[in-house]
């Protein structure tokens, strides 16, 4: 392969594709997007073949790429609008298959895990103001704190638990995040 002969990739595509597939599927839990991140990384592959040092390992080589790779996508993906539109789209073409009750219920874990991270007093705040549907004002008079208090505390709760189920959670995850935008 690394000479250019392309049976020679043929064979380490076929070799690796299945594994390779199966971990960035648990990096992504997208089908569509891990198929896609799989060409790019033997693409990628081939195209620096000539750099590959056949003394190393090339399974943790291959691996390492992968997830690079699969980091830098999902990167660009929750700073890119438009690419998550296309996502968001694709899941809603999905339905409500076995999938999507998955990824629902792991959401639901990260989102009560985050919950759990908060002080009480944005607990407090979040839960008025998110899960009862109390305006700032009402919030602010019934935990005696001003509304920009109150519009503070709110600020530093989503970005909490956006960063933690970021950070826990796969980009599913983080999709369903900016679909219900809480």
């Amino acid at each position: 392969m690394i000479e250019g002969d392309e049976s020679a990739f043929t064979g380490i595509y076929r070799q690796y594709h299945r594994a390779l597939y199966t971990y960035l599927l648990r990096i992504c839990k997208i089908p569509s997007l891990t198929e896609d991140l799989v060409h790019d990384v033997f693409l990628k592959v081939w195209e620096i073949r000539d750099r590959i040092n056949p003394a190393l390992p090339f399974t943790g080589y291959l691996y390492r790429i992968a997830r690079n790779h699969a980091f830098k996508t999902l990167q660009k993906l929750a700073h890119d609008t438009v690419l998550q539109e296309k996502v968001l789209e694709h899941l809603q073409f999905q339905g409500n298959g076995p999938e999507q009750l998955v990824n629902e219920k792991e959401y639901n874990r990260l989102f009560h895990e985050a919950l759990g991270r908060l002080t009480p007093q944005r607990l407090n705040v979040f839960r008025l103001c998110r899960q009862e549907g109390k305006s700032y004002d009402e919030a602010a008079a019934i935990l005696g704190i001003s509304r920009n208090a109150v519009k503070k505390h709110m600020v530093l709760s989503m970005r909490a638990i956006h960063n933690y189920i970021y950070r826990h959670g796969l980009v599913i995850i983080m999709l369903y995040l900016i679909q219900k935008k809480f």
